[in-house]
Order: structure tokens, then sequence, then C-alpha cells
């Protein structure tokens, strides 16, 4: 019998990999603020009304890094999810590679907005997954039915997104499709919780592959409701 329950496997990645993203987005920022500091010109600064520090970025230069960085997080993603996920010796080495790529993305991103935000977002993603967690695997409630209509509202999303590379929106609009994103993964984190809830009590799911696929969907939850966070409490 082995001796790590699912549910401890799945945490084990997902805790990692988490770790692994957030501390790659840290040592970016600090990069960007050592350059700021060297008066970089495509590092710019201002100190808030809190007397913090916020960085700008000159898109022009930093633009191409930032859509070649974002090539390649989702051709690691393609790659993890399509071929390597099954397999460990390629699967955690990949998953930690996309969670580096995902962690300067994010600092760029954070940059683009106010990085000071980053601490209160990442608070208020932590509290939202643990409340989701709980309810998800604790409750009894059978959250399955919200598979498809979830993934009708994702591939809302995904034309909102791709619209928004064309054309700016702001104000209470740009707010309502955060709300929006907000809802629709936490709906996925009350989906995915279930799920491992439900899978942790059948002995032949407890394998460090199905743990792998949790966390690879927990993963993707966390990470998308810090973005959509982000974007609600943003004042650029």
């Amino acid at each position: 019998m082995d001796a790590l329950t699912l549910y401890e496997k799945t945490f084990l990645i997902l805790g990692s990999q988490l770790a692994l993203t957030w501390l790659s987005t840290l040592i970016l920022i600090g990069l960007l603020r050592r350059q700021y500091h060297a008066q970089s010109r495509w590092v710019g600064g201002s100190i808030g009304m809190d007397g913090k520090l916020d960085l700008h970025l000159d898109w022009y230069y930093v633009k191409p890094w930032f859509y070649a960085l974002l090539s390649l997080n989702f051709g690691a993603f393609l790659i993890l999810l399509f071929f390597a996920r099954h397999d460990l010796s390629y699967g955690i080495p990949l998953f930690s590679l996309w969670s580096v790529l995902g962690g300067l993305s994010l600092a760029l991103c954070l940059v683009s907005v106010d990085e000071n935000l980053g601490g209160r977002v990442l608070g208020l993603t932590a509290l939202i997954t643990l409340a989701a967690g709980l309810v998800g695997s604790r409750s009894g409630i059978d959250f399955s039915p919200l598979r498809e209509p979830l993934f009708n509202a994702l591939l809302l999303l995904i034309a909102i997104g791709i619209f928004r590379l064309f054309v700016a929106i702001g104000g209470w609009l740009r707010r309502l499709v955060a709300l929006m994103g907000i809802a629709v993964f936490t709906g996925y984190l009350l989906h995915d919780f279930h799920k491992l809830s439900r899978l942790n009590r059948e002995e032949a799911a407890n394998s460090w592959e199905t743990a792998m696929s949790l966390a690879i969907s927990i993963y993707l939850d966390v990470i998308n409701l810090f973005l959509d966070l982000l974007d609600l409490l943003s004042t650029k």
C-alpha cells in the first residue's frame, strides 16, 4: 500500500510549483528594482502616496521579451498537458520550467499594474483557495455538474481575452470581466477540490500521475484567480 495519500501527493506537487512560481516572481521584481536604481532607461518608477516605489517599464523595449515569454510559457504548458503529465521523469521538470516561466510572466503583469498589490492579491487568492478547498472537499455537495457551465464560461473568458489583445477596455467593464473570471475560477476550485476528495477515496486512483493531473488543474485555477483579482483591484 502506498505510504502517501492522493491528497498528500497532489499538495506536494502543487505546493512546490506554486512556491517556485512566487519565488520566480519575487526574484524578477527584485532584479527590475535593481535596474531602476542603476538608472536603466527601460525601467522607471515613481513614489506613491504610501511612500512605496512603483516601477514603470518602457514597453517598447519589454514587449518583445514579454510576448516571447508568453509563447514559451504556453508551449511548455501544451507539452506538459498532452505529452508529459503521465510520465513524472519528464512531467516534474517540465512543470517546474512552466512554473518558473509563469512566475516571470506574473512579475511583468504585476509591474505593469502595481507590484505593491502583489501581497494583498496573494492573500486574497490564498483565502479564496482555502475556502473553496474546504467547501469543495468537506461540504458533501457534489460540484461535478458545474463542469459544463464552467467550461462554457471559460470559453467566453478566452474570447474576451483575445478581444482585449486588440481593444482596450477599462472602468466598470474591465471590473465586470474580472469579477466574472473570479467567479469562474472559484467555481473551478470547488469542482477540482471536490474531484480530488472523491478520487482520494478510491484506492485505484492513488497514483502520482493522477496527482500530477489534479495539481496542474488546481495550479491553473489559482494562477488565473490571482490574475483576475489583480485586474479587479488595479487602478491602472
